[in-house]
């Protein structure tokens, strides 16, 4: 079968993505966001969300929170039909180059510990499980492992 290379772009997340976004958090996350705590990220002065678009397509997006010069990472969902293609790990990677200008030292985040292809796509961006959240998860009290990355390569600041 012949697949066309279709060019991934990313760029800063503006309010007209907001209902794109909503029904990729629909698909993603139990605790899905609505078009209000979007909107709420959006006008907060400490948050960065990129979106990941296919052929025009809102495919993706990512966000994360930089406080003290760490990243705290809140958001990483493709669209339901995409996963599986490597789109996670080039929106991760978009998103920690994204933080890293932005004067980033470190990035962190949680991932449901039954969350595999996340967690691989994670560790390929160069992530490191550091440690687990006990019933992190309130819908079904799952583990979260923690995965920090380091700009400068060296573990825990």
């Amino acid at each position: 079968m012949g697949e066309e290379a279709t060019a991934i772009n990313f760029r800063l997340l503006t309010e007209a993505d907001i209902p794109a976004i909503v029904a990729i958090e629909a698909t993603a996350f139990y605790d899905a966001w609505n078009e209000n705590m979007l909107r709420n990220e959006l006008a907060n002065e400490l948050t960065t969300y990129l979106v990941m678009e296919s052929a025009g397509r809102l495919v993706g997006y990512a966000g994360f929170w930089l406080v003290a010069g760490e990243a705290q990472v809140t958001r990483v969902a493709v669209l339901e039909e995409l996963r599986g293609q490597g789109l996670g790990t080039r929106l991760t990677a978009a998103m920690v180059n994204k933080a890293w200008e932005l004067g980033a030292e470190a990035v962190t985040l949680e991932v449901r510990e039954s969350n595999v292809a996340a967690q691989k796509a994670y560790l390929t961006c160069g992530f490191a499980s550091e440690g687990v959240r006990p019933n992190y998860y309130e819908d079904n009290h799952e583990n979260a492992v923690i995965m920090w990355l380091y700009k400068n390569g060296v573990g825990a600041m």
